[in-house]
């Protein structure tokens, strides 16, 4: 009784003895260690591998499972003995391998040849196997073709799935009636290789191509042509761009920076147009504005230029040598910005603290009247110059050169509180660069209001004092109404009023000349 083994050759499981698996495995392990290292020797392993199986295969079968000694000699004997096909392939001058006593033919095997093939390999197949020009085959079936009204195509179709392809080494030596022998498979791996390199040594010398070659090359020529004229219109076409588009941005710059209007402006701001200056006067100190004009300017004027020489360039394609003068307008614009930067700070530690002033009077009208709101426009704003740059029905920085002052409309609400008479609360907020500042700037906010009988009158705007900058001042009225207390509002109190609750939600527009009683759910309408 033997141990018997269960081995795995080129993917085909077989059961062998132990002493046969040994015998095998030695002569393996002498064929990988020849051509591990060779040109194609994987392809040489795999092939002999293959071949080896394909023996093993024939040898077995339902009353024989079991690879034994006596079946490896056989297969190694057909292959060829490892001393003697190692011998001979050392031998680079030898020009037939010996002939072992094992050592036997083996005949031919009809395969389709994929290397002499037209359409499935059928001719070259059957040329190789009786010996036969592949031609002379192919134009016999093309006449029997033409003759038997196309029923040899079907014969060839049916040939073309039942004759199998000469895919590996071992096939293809048989195909040729040459001996499937490790000898034999190197040689044709290795004339499969050097006819591959010749062929690549001698493609640049064909006329096909050097006409590929020449047909590729213009090809590329024509392309890169095209790509360059592309290249040229989409330069023109950014370039065109970029000279409107920094055009026009300075126009507009330009515009508001000198002149109170400017007709690059394409309604972008929603209120007045104002010189830069003018706004600017309004927060800065007197003795740092004109610096951070010049900056200013500098600072937006500098890259709107380079933009349109830019866009020059590229629709013109010119190539000036302009290196000297952009470093200077860099060095320019940068220090245009540190300024900007510098004198940005100074000025907004002015606004870093915020303080509010607060004033509460008990407004006394005569008993069981009527509480009448009234709009004293002291100050014509029509007057004023406004140099604010959006548009607010009731905020607004309105200046008045001429006092050098500088204006805006008070916030008025009116609410119910649990109070026994009507109260009116006047908070006056403003910014400064300490909390002490701020208190005194809001302090400072000038704005009148007064009772006379009934008649309860607010001027249209407050003011700050002469010669101070904008503080970012506020100033809010709250009317406090116990309730069954009348109102009446006058026509032009929506000006400054912000805030009135109503029962029935009415809008400010629409309380104006109406008389209104405070219940619990607010402004109730009394006809």
């Amino acid at each position: 009784m033997k141990k018997a083994l269960k081995i795995n050759i080129s993917g085909i499981i077989f059961h062998i003895d132990e002493d046969a698996y040994e015998k095998l495995k030695g002569y393996l392990k002498t064929v990988e260690l020849y051509f591990s290292g060779r040109e194609g020797g994987k392809e040489i392993i795999d092939d002999i591998e293959s071949r080896i199986a394909e023996l093993f295969q024939s040898r077995t079968g339902q009353q024989k499972q079991v690879i034994t000694i006596d079946d490896v000699d056989e297969v190694t004997g057909i292959m060829g003995d490892p001393s003697d096909f190692v011998e001979e392939l050392d031998e680079e001058e030898a020009s037939a391998p010996r002939q072992t006593k094992t050592t036997r033919r083996s005949g031919k095997r009809l395969y389709r040849d994929p290397e002499n093939s037209v359409l499935g390999g059928v001719c070259g197949g059957l040329g190789a196997y009786f010996a036969i020009d592949p031609v002379i085959i192919r134009i016999l079936f093309a006449v029997l073709f033409i003759a038997g009204y196309g029923l040899w195509g079907l014969v060839y179709i049916i040939l073309w799935i039942a004759i199998p392809r000469a895919v590996s080494i071992s096939q293809r030596l048989e195909m040729r009636g040459e001996r499937v022998t490790v000898s034999n498979i190197e040689k044709t791996v290795k004339e499969e290789y050097e006819s591959v390199r010749e062929n690549f040594k001698n493609i640049e010398k064909t006329d096909g191509y050097k006409q590929a070659s020449s047909a590729i090359g213009e090809i590329f020529n024509v392309l890169g042509r095209i790509v360059v004229a592309l290249a040229k219109v989409v330069a023109v076409i950014i370039g065109i761009a970029l000279v409107f588009a920094g055009f026009v941005l300075l126009m507009a710059f330009l515009g508001v920076f000198f002149l109170k209007s400017t007709a690059f402006s394409f309604g972008w701001f929603d209120g007045a147009i104002f010189p830069v200056n003018q706004f600017l006067s309004a927060f800065v100190d007197p003795s740092n504005l004109t610096i951070m004009l010049v900056a200013l300017f500098f600072a937006i004027t500098i890259p709107l230029i380079s933009i349109i020489y830019g866009g020059i360039k590229l629709v013109f394609n010119i190539r000036g040598r302009d290196r000297g003068i952009g470093i200077v307008a860099l060095i320019i614009w940068i220090a245009s910005l540190s300024v900007l930067f510098s004198f940005g700070l100074i000025e907004g530690r002015k606004f870093a603290f915020r303080g509010t002033v607060q004033e509460n009077v008990i407004v006394t009208p005569p008993p069981s009247t009527t509480l009448y709101l009234q709009l004293n426009e002291n100050v014509n704003v029509r007057s004023l110059e406004d140099i604010t740059w959006f548009d607010h029905p009731f905020r607004g920085i309105y200046s008045d050169p001429e006092r050098k002052t500088f204006h805006s409309r008070p916030s008025l609400s009116i609410r119910r509180a649990r109070i026994d008479e009507p109260e009116l609360i006047i908070e006056r907020r403003a910014r400064g660069a300490s909390q002490l500042r701020s208190e005194l700037n809001a302090e400072g906010l000038l704005y009148s209001w007064e009772l006379k009988d009934s008649i309860l009158v607010f001027d249209n705007l407050f003011s700050l004092p002469p010669g101070h900058t904008w503080n970012f001042p506020e100033l809010t009225l709250r009317l406090n109404l116990p309730e069954d207390h009348k109102v009446h509002i006058g026509d032009r109190m929506d000006r400054i009023i912000t805030s009135a609750r109503t029962a029935e939600r009415v809008r400010i527009q629409s309380m104006t000349g109406k008389k209104w009683r405070m219940t619990e759910n607010g402004l109730e309408r009394v006809n």
